[in-house]
């Protein structure tokens, strides 16, 4: 019995190594990661989120100071947001591409972004069908408070949401 006891040490001390090692190089990446990785991840929080159909998460990535050439302010994307997130059952989105421009000062961004989205539509059709759109959008970053909000969208493709033609 002893044995046994002195072979669980030996396998749980290597294993918190390989844990601590795991951690480090996790934190390591984090801090040695440029802007447009952080970029990068920004997109993907905002993917999860619209899949989660998390409206706290999604507002709390919009600038205060988002307008976009539509006429559109943050309260009113959030608001379309709400709407979208109650009108579908479930919303899939595969991003494609993902060309991410900075600018010197690192502080601003230019995201192009294809993506094909899927979504189903609550009580309206018993069947599980997917309606899906691919399209273009660029998306226009800023830095504020030393984190990435969304100032701008901009749709490259007309794109159908809710049954009605944007852009």
């Amino acid at each position: 019995m002893i044995n046994l006891k002195k072979e669980y040490r030996s396998y749980i001390f290597f294993g918190l190594v390989v844990l601590a090692a795991f951690i480090f190089y996790i934190i390591f990446q984090s801090l040695s990661a440029g802007e447009e990785a952080r970029v990068r991840k920004f997109i993907l929080k905002g993917k999860r989120a619209v899949e989660a159909k998390d409206v706290l998460v999604c507002s709390d990535m919009i600038s205060p100071n988002y307008k976009d050439k539509y006429g559109n302010r943050r309260e009113i994307i959030i608001y379309t947001a709400q709407e979208v997130f109650v009108y579908y059952k479930e919303i899939l989105i595969s991003i494609e591409k993902m060309d991410i421009q900075l600018n010197e000062a690192e502080d601003q961004a230019n995201v192009e972004i294809e993506a094909l989205v899927l979504c189903r539509r609550k009580a309206e059709k018993p069947e599980n069908v997917f309606e899906g759109e691919k399209g273009r959008f660029r998306v226009k970053l800023i830095k504020e408070d030393k984190k990435w909000q969304l100032q701008e969208v901009e749709f490259l493709e007309e794109l159908t949401i809710m049954g009605q033609k944007i852009a």
